[in-house]
């Protein structure tokens, strides 16, 4: 952790043009590494999605929406829990139909103060509250807790919405697939990278492409459904963290996009339970995981069985007068066979 951040450092002390181009190349490097470590963890993953979270993908990206996710899934008693557990936690923890935070004066000041303050905090909870009521925190705050279930990590992105709109914050559930996480130098897990594949419509609403390549752009013109890569990172840098977005040319070679500061992190990751030396979180599933395996294999050979006690298995003899090859034994087929004359 220590020698990248003196990486960006030193690449910050450089000329813009050099300090931009080190730093792209310094955040691409450490996102490899950090995806790098993750691959262990990705197969184990999208055994937890295929068996207990299908409707979710898992690490399949991208995935075409509407496909069918179940063909492999005989026993729905795992799905079934999962969607439980997360709806205990989406009660208990944010419920949508009631303020699930408070504030209140802290313990530096006085009675007189306290008081004071107390009535100004709760018409600020209100307020935050009511603009949590007109987002749509609770669908995205639900599928991170589905996520949290399955796989053990998730993270939530916290965004401002543009003027005008119902609520200032936008949220969105951060899928596995598209992030890199890493533990921070207090041991939070706030190093994110996100991956995400952007139009050049996308990339002008959301970053602006003043930065953008001409060649580039002229393909994005020519080809409005092409799709850039781009990574979104935040580093711890100090009490604040460093924001870049870079766009991967194709090349190896990324430019920065847009850099900035922020004094908290807009992506919440969080995990169920951490487990020593390891980043991301274990799941309950991941516990119960032989179980639901043994359960899924044990459904399905049942049915199996069923299929063969209902229609049998047969042996016959080619004769000429009847193919064996053309046989259907389901209810009401017909199964021809040729008129043998008597001798």
């Amino acid at each position: 952790m220590g020698g990248r951040k003196t990486d960006l450092a030193a690449v910050s002390a450089a000329s813009p043009a050099d300090a931009a181009a080190g730093i792209a190349v310094a955040l691409r490097e450490r996102y490899a590494a950090a995806k790098a470590r993750r691959g262990v963890w990705e197969a184990h993953w999208q055994e937890c999605y295929d068996h207990a979270l299908p409707q979710g993908g898992g690490m399949s990206r991208p995935s075409t929406a509407g496909e069918r996710r179940v063909d492999r899934l005989f026993d729905g008693t795992a799905p079934d829990a999962v969607d439980q557990l997360a709806a205990s936690l989406m009660a208990e923890l944010t419920p949508p139909w009631s303020r699930w935070f408070g504030l209140v004066p802290g313990p530096d000041l006085d009675p007189g103060e306290r008081d004071g303050v107390t009535a100004l905090l709760e018409r600020i909870a209100t307020i935050v509250q009511s603009h949590f009521d007109r987002s749509n925190f609770a669908v995205e705050m639900h599928q991170c807790y589905l996520d949290l279930v399955a796989a053990g990590t998730a993270s939530l992105l916290v965004e401002e919405n543009p003027p005008g709109e119902p609520s200032s914050l936008l949220f969105t559930a951060i899928p596995l697939a598209e992030a890199v996480l890493e533990d921070g130098p207090s041991g939070r897990l706030d190093v994110t990278f996100r991956t995400v594949a952007l139009t050049l419509a996308q990339l002008d609403r959301r970053f602006g492409c003043s930065e953008l390549p001409e060649a580039l752009r002229r393909r994005g013109e020519r080809e409005p459904q092409h799709r850039f890569e781009v990574i979104e990172a935040v580093v711890p840098d100090g009490p604040a963290y460093r924001y870049a977005v870079l766009l991967d040319h194709g090349d190896g070679t990324p430019s920065v996009l847009l850099e900035g500061r922020f004094g908290r992190s807009p992506f919440v990751n969080f995990r169920w339970m951490k487990a020593p030396g390891e980043s991301y979180g274990r799941s309950p599933v991941m516990k119960a995981l032989p179980d639901i395996k043994t359960a899924n294999k044990v459904v399905e050979l049942v049915l199996k069985n069923a299929s063969i006690a209902v229609s049998g298995i047969w042996q016959a003899d080619d004769d000429g007068v009847l193919n064996p090859a053309t046989i259907r034994l389901v209810p009401g087929a017909i199964n021809p066979r040729r008129s043998v004359p008597p001798a």
